[in-house]
């Protein structure tokens, strides 16, 4: 028997806030069994993986479930569409970029940021927080990041209209990107790479534009490339997991006070919400061999996603997943697992807790003040969160 799974049906409560948290969308599907096939329309079908113990499997069975899901020759976003070991080399180039010191000197320049827009929330009185402060921060910190001169909003835009034109990569994840819409954003990186060139520096596009794979240095394809893959990962996911996180707080005007209180809970806090509300659900893959998974068989060359937001949420890994607890251990696949886990995870920890902290030294209180309107899967995030503010007191 196959069991099937239609994330627009099963999340539909999800994105229209009458459940908090995915956890009770995947509730029925975990207990009947940990493989679904999702029909997608027009005759094209993903299997989905969902359970703790098949998802964590698979992410490490890179020879049976390959990365590589789009056709030869098509554009790829590099490492995150490669199987070892041409994926290593390109990961040890983006680890290199997130060491701990890189993180470390980041965060004071970052902090500056968040407070400027959250003190021009609070001074409004009522702002929409995912659209005002949780996309605007991750991608100016990420321009910041990659030291590129443009304004900011033209990668914001280029990112959200990419997201729309692949569903988050889900669309169709066999048939390549949007080339017409990659090339909107090429002048821009094209003169990026020019000036690394001419005068590099201790960023990460310099890193990518003097570093050598297998011996050679690389052509501006595939700079180009990599430099859209720090884009693409680094702003709507670390802004999913901001607003999924602030909507959290909103609800629980407790825990809000809690963490007010006790600062040093809020990393715990960033943990258990990306666990809970997995910003990245899924991460797509492609059979490479026939292979029976949860008693369904996946023949090859079909599509596969191993569902990180299902496996955080399963009650045979976790007590109580629908909870949100603060004292869980930190053990979750929210930044995916094996050796395509997110080499951006510190960056993205680092924004989630800075933006928390800048927001509840800078308010009383904080609570929803309209309709919330959520994404719920490829990616789990918050696309409007109304906000009212109360500062906090003048010292005096």
């Amino acid at each position: 028997m196959v069991c099937t799974w239609d994330p627009k049906t099963v999340l539909h409560d999800v994105a229209t806030g009458r459940i908090e948290h995915s956890n009770v969308a995947y509730e029925a599907l975990l207990k009947q069994c940990p493989v679904a096939r999702y029909d997608a329309g027009d005759g094209f079908h993903l299997w989905g993986i969902f359970s703790h113990a098949a998802v964590g499997k698979a992410a490490l069975d890179t020879k049976t479930f390959s990365s590589v899901t789009v056709p030869e020759g098509a554009p790829r976003i590099l490492p995150l569409m490669a199987d070892p070991p041409e994926h290593s080399a390109y990961a040890r180039m983006f680890r290199n970029s997130f060491r701990p010191a890189v993180i470390a000197a980041l965060e004071p320049q970052v902090r500056p940021i968040a407070a400027s827009i959250i003190d021009s929330m609070v001074a409004k009185g009522s702002a929409d927080f995912a659209q005002e402060f949780a996309y605007a921060f991750s991608t100016r910190v990420l321009c910041m990041f990659l030291r590129v001169k443009e304004d900011w909003r033209i990668y914001n835009d280029w990112s959200s209209e990419m997201e729309k034109l692949t569903k988050a990569g889900m669309q169709r994840p066999l048939m390549g990107l949007p080339t017409d819409h990659l090339m909107k954003v090429l002048p821009y990186l094209q003169e990026l790479i020019t000036e690394r060139r001419k005068a590099p520096a201790d960023d990460p596009v310099s890193g990518i534009i003097t570093a050598d794979i297998d011996g050679k240095k690389l052509d501006d394809q595939a700079i180009v490339g990599l430099i859209i893959a720090y884009i693409l990962a680094g702003r709507s996911t670390t802004a999913s997991g901001i607003g999924n996180l602030v909507l959290q707080l909103a609800r629980d005007r407790d825990l809000q006070a809690f963490l007010r209180a006790n600062p040093g809970r809020i990393p715990d806090a960033v943990e258990e919400s990306l666990r809970i509300d997995t910003p990245q659900q899924e991460q797509p893959r492609k059979a490479t061999c026939d292979v029976e998974v949860g008693g369904q068989l996946i023949k090859a060359g079909e599509a596969v996603f191993v569902n990180y937001g299902s496996a955080n949420c399963d009650p045979e890994r976790w007590e109580s997943p629908g909870t949100f607890n603060i004292d869980r251990k930190p053990q979750h696949y929210a930044f995916g697992r094996g050796v395509h886990q997110c080499p951006g995870a510190p960056m993205g920890r680092m924004e989630m807790r800075v933006s928390v902290e800048e927001l509840l030294a800078r308010t009383q209180s904080f609570e929803l003040a309209g309709e919330v309107r959520r994404l719920t899967w490829p990616r789990l995030s918050v696309e409007n969160l109304p906000l009212k503010f109360v500062a906090e007191a003048a010292a005096e």
